[in-house]
């Protein structure tokens, strides 16, 4: 043959802008297509210069073609490996043999080529018979048992590809099977002479014919002859051995880290999905594990509804592929469960499907497997539903749970002219249905004089502690949005029944680690962390402007005249104004704060900040004491500073601890 590309160890040769040389001999990893490792040297300088490609070549009408098809679909998508180059070439010799050659003696030579995803036909007399790629190969047989593959490896001749000498027969349903039938009959003839005469006795004996079951041969056929000789022939990158999804599936790892994985692959198949393409086998030591997972192979992705002549077989292809059904979407939950099976199990499935599927009673993974390998398609769930319950089930396996203290106390004080208290405060604390704890904590401290501000405090911690928690609570936007709610609610409130009164409000949100706040009026929030105290809010009075602007000093501040005067306050007008409501975006970018563990949030009323300085507390707290310990002291160092205003203080120490 001239002009022909022979392919096999060192062979050497360009494509593109890409000069390749042949490492090794992969094998045929999906049907009809050779897989090969070369060394990369790109003509022009680039950073592949020098790295290891995977070489693939197949048929121009099968699964590389489809490949091509959908990368085209999907543009530059960062799951899917870089196309380094493509191209098809007229004339082809695969010479496998020569890799298996020079493989080193004191290492297992790599195993035949094996057929994953296989597409297969069915034969009247032996069931199953294997059948190539979508354009075919014209020397792809059907494959004896394991146990002679190897000799058959050693006389191997290379695999010539060409279309212009490539001639089949053209042949019906009908003669192939009556051809069939009768090399079979030769061939069993030809291993048992002597029963030949008198096979129909022999037939009608249950042991002798289990016995000959077992010792049965077929020789290869061609099934599926290519009406074409082009050979497509795509260069990627490839993947590191160690950072492959094949080397991490051989690994042990948590049910939190299993679902993680298995998140972002089952998100790419959504992703494909959603562009009209199911993806119904992979390939994991072509998956690398990084971020984001890239694949390498597509070869297995095909068009939504598309219908084969034949059937498809795979580690991780759904049963119903082996009738040749059309691809749904049910096939690629199947996929995505068989990968989390595997990940779980550290094994694949079995392969025989009359087995029932033995899964480990894991509450939540259980039933995800149980329901994405169900034999009913029609039961499975849709990819959309699979990924948010994958994401759920993973936040329900969270390392982490968040529990917390609580302590509080408040004073009337020692002033003659504050005879009630009007301070007021409330703690909440439930878990939500996705299994998050929540905190909701808040302090009043109202004005007005006479009943009417402890009458408006209570209003307002009232309304807040009535409110419903609503089940769309689960973005920081929705959890801002609820909060700001509160507030008008709890204004509406106060404006409707309080005459010439009024109240401050600080609220905290803890969701999880996060922390939320919402605030109105010069009460305080404080965050304790590592010994370190911080102010989460402003004040909203009229000494506070005054030192912001720079018009007194803050020892001046400490003893001003006007401290008790408010520039913000619930019941002061109908309605809150957008951003009346101070959020932690007045301090950073944020809306939530991520808590750590031993952090102590403090909510307390003037009468304790204006007492007791920033440094008192954290010294305070800091100590190693209970926490309510903690608040009764501070509480008797505001009386021991005279206690002019009620005083109220309420402490909240987040714990957070592993989940056992």
């Amino acid at each position: 043959m001239t002009n022909a590309l022979v392919i096999e160890q060192d062979a050497e040769f360009p494509i593109d802008n890409y000069h390749l040389k042949v490492r090794s001999y992969l094998g045929q990893l999906t049907a009809g297509i050779h897989y090969f490792e070369v060394n990369l040297e790109s003509t022009d300088p680039s950073p592949t210069t020098g790295n290891l490609g995977l070489l693939r070549v197949g048929s121009s009408e099968g699964g590389l073609s489809r490949e091509l098809q959908l990368r085209e679909k999907l543009g530059n998508y960062a799951m899917i490996a870089e196309l380094l180059a493509s191209t098809i070439q007229d004339s082809v010799v695969i010479n496998p043999r020569a890799c298996f050659q020079s493989f080193p003696q004191d290492l297992d030579p790599p195993q035949p080529p094996l057929i994953r995803g296989e597409p297969y036909s069915k034969s009247p007399e032996r069931g199953i018979a294997r059948s190539g790629d979508l354009g075919g190969s014209p020397s792809l047989k059907t494959r004896p048992s394991p146990s002679s593959l190897e000799p058959e490896l050693e006389t191997q001749q290379p695999e010539e590809i060409e279309s212009s000498e490539q001639q089949f027969p053209v042949t019906t349903d009908q003669e192939e099977s009556e051809a069939t039938v009768t090399e079979e009959q030769t061939t069993e003839q030809q291993l048992n002479p002597e029963t030949t005469e008198d096979s129909s006795e022999t037939a009608k004996d249950p042991e002798t014919e289990s016995e000959y079951l077992e010792e049965e041969y077929y020789p290869e056929t061609d099934i599926s002859p290519d009406s074409s000789g082009e050979r497509l022939m795509l260069l990627t990158s490839l993947p590191e051995s160690q950072s492959t999804l094949e080397t991490w599936l051989q690994e042990e790892h948590s049910d939190q880290e299993s679902l993680s994985l298995i998140i972002p692959i089952c998100q790419c198949f959504y992703y494909l999905y959603q562009r009209q393409w199911c993806l119904v086998d992979v390939i994991p030591k072509l998956i690398e594990i990084g971020k984001p997972i890239k694949f390498f192979d597509l070869t297995s992705a095909y068009p939504l509804d598309q219908k084969l002549d034949y059937g498809l077989l795979g580690n991780y292809c759904a049963f119903e592929l082996s009738s040749g059904n059309p691809f749904q979407e049910s096939m690629s939950s199947y996929t995505v469960g068989a990968l989390l099976y595997q990940a779980i199990h550290q094994q694949l499935l079995p392969q025989d499907q009359t087995l029932d599927i033995q899964i480990k009673p894991i509450p939540q993974i259980y039933q995800l497997l149980k329901i994405c390998l169900s034999s009913v398609p029609e039961e499975r769930f849709s990819l959309s539903h699979l990924l948010s319950l994958l994401i759920e089930t993973r936040k329900s396996f969270q390392t982490t749970q968040v529990q917390w203290q609580v302590a509080s106390k408040s004073t009337v004080g020692l002033s003659t002219s504050r005879l009630h208290n009007e301070d007021s405060y409330g703690v909440r604390q439930q878990q939500l249905s996705n299994g998050d704890t929540m905190i909701l904590a808040a302090v009043a401290d109202g004005m007005g004089g006479m009943s009417q501000g402890e009458l408006a405090s209570q209003l307002a911690i009232k309304t807040v502690f009535e409110q419903p928690i609503p089940s769309e609570l689960k973005t920081v936007n929705q959890q801002t949005d609820w909060l700001v709610s509160l507030f008008q609610n709890a204004n509406q409130s106060v404006t409707n029944a309080v005459r010439n009164g009024g109240t401050t409000l600080s609220v905290i949100l803890g969701i999880s680690n996060n922390l939320l706040v919402a605030h109105v009026g010069d009460s305080r929030i404080y965050l304790i962390r590592k010994e370190q105290i911080c102010q989460l809010t402003e004040d909203h009075s009229l000494v506070a402007m005054l030192l912001a602007s720079g018009e007194i000093t803050y020892q001046e501040s400490l003893d001003h005249p006007d401290s008790n005067i408010l520039t913000k306050a619930l019941g002061s007008q109908p309605r809150l104004s957008d951003g009346y409501v101070q959020d932690l975006s007045h301090f950073s970018q944020d809306l939530s704060l991520a808590l750590e563990d031993s952090d102590i949030l403090l909510l307390c009323s003037d009468g304790v900040w204006s007492l007791v300085s920033d440094t008192e507390l954290a010294e305070t707290f800091k100590k190693t004491q209970p926490l309510q310990a903690a608040v009764d002291e501070i509480i008797q160092k505001v009386i021991d500073n005279g206690a002019y205003d009620n005083a109220t203080i309420l402490a909240l120490e987040c714990c957070i601890k592993n989940a056992s």
